[in-house]
């Protein structure tokens, strides 16, 4: 189980939050760019509801409780 404020990286970490329902931010270096469920994941992508992000050039942080 990952913690508020943990870097999703694994692809175990993905299919938990999809699982669950946990939220996930996403960020661009530093900017937060979209906060929302994942709804798909791949070795090169996430989606939050119909959006794909990179997994290389994003970074996603577990919110549980958002």
């Amino acid at each position: 189980m990952l913690h508020q404020g943990d870097i999703l990286t694994l692809q175990r970490h993905f299919q938990y939050h999809i699982q669950h329902a946990v939220p996930v931010e996403v960020y661009r270096g530093n900017v937060h760019v979209d906060i929302g469920m994942v709804t798909a994941v791949d070795e090169g992508f996430v989606e939050l509801q119909g959006t794909l992000y990179n997994r290389t050039l994003f970074t996603f942080v577990s919110r549980p409780g958002y």
